[in-house]
């Protein structure tokens, strides 16, 4: 994959965390940028300034909106791949240990793309990291997927489901993306869908509900960890309201 430069970083919380409807988006306290600058640097702490303005600029933007700018906006991370960053064949990272090495693998940056998208408002239960197989290279991947009618049924979701993807870097229905090849998708709640691969498409293999995903497991937990601190630096709120 082709390494770029990354501007903006990413927050400290992910999609496992319940939302509060009808809240205002509000400014963070200048403690969270002093506390970046303390522990991160100078760069992380103007990264961090770039990306809260951005979400502020952004509140109103359409869904579809949202999308194209957080999609275009968190490809410009830095790819790379875990034996040479975490020295470990298959390694999750954090938001937090993302930004502070500055850069990612796919799964990484899908969940960058998520929690950006929940800064903006687009509520966790439409929002989907899935594991897919890239047909021409058999590659295993991770993408993020936006479910625009989740009050479908699940074998109907498909042709409303948009793809945020770091190798095909335009949001495309995921009917539209005959390049991969779905197996599974998990969501906030522990629901993990399995899919089938046909000549006529993907299908329902089966529903996991409450399932236990250790990755994503240990990723809460530590993530859970750091937002305490975080909303205590930011004047006792959390960074989203959402």
């Amino acid at each position: 994959m082709i390494i770029k430069c990354f501007q903006v970083p990413l927050i400290l919380c992910l999609f496992y965390v319940s939302s509060v409807s009808a809240a205002t988006y509000q400014p963070w306290s200048e403690n969270v940028f002093t506390h970046i600058n303390k522990e991160y640097g100078v760069q992380a702490e103007k990264r961090m300034r770039l990306l809260h303005d951005f979400i502020l600029e952004n509140q109103e933007k359409s869904d579809k909106e949202k999308l194209r700018l957080v999609n275009d906006i968190m490809n410009k991370l830095p790819w790379i791949a875990d034996e040479q960053h975490w020295k470990s064949a298959d390694y999750w990272a954090t938001p937090l240990e993302t930004l502070t090495t500055f850069g990612g693998d796919c799964e990484d940056i899908a969940i960058a793309k998520l929690i950006v998208l929940r800064h903006l408002g687009i509520p966790r239960e439409k929002l989907r990291l899935v594991y897919v197989r890239v047909k021409e290279t058999g590659e295993n991947h991770m993408v993020l997927a936006y479910v625009e009618r989740i009050d479908l049924p699940r074998e109907k979701r498909g042709k409303y489901s948009w793809i945020l993807d770091n190798i095909n870097e335009k949001v495309l229905s995921f009917p539209e993306r005959k390049d991969l090849i779905a197996i599974y998708a998990a969501d906030g709640d522990g629901n993990v869908v399995v899919f089938k691969d046909s000549d006529e498409g993907p299908s329902i293999l089966g529903v996991r509900e409450n399932t236990k995903v250790k990755k994503l497991d240990e990723i809460k937990r530590k993530i859970q960890e750091n937002m305490a601190e975080y909303e205590k630096l930011n004047d006792g709120r959390p960074l989203h309201p959402y």
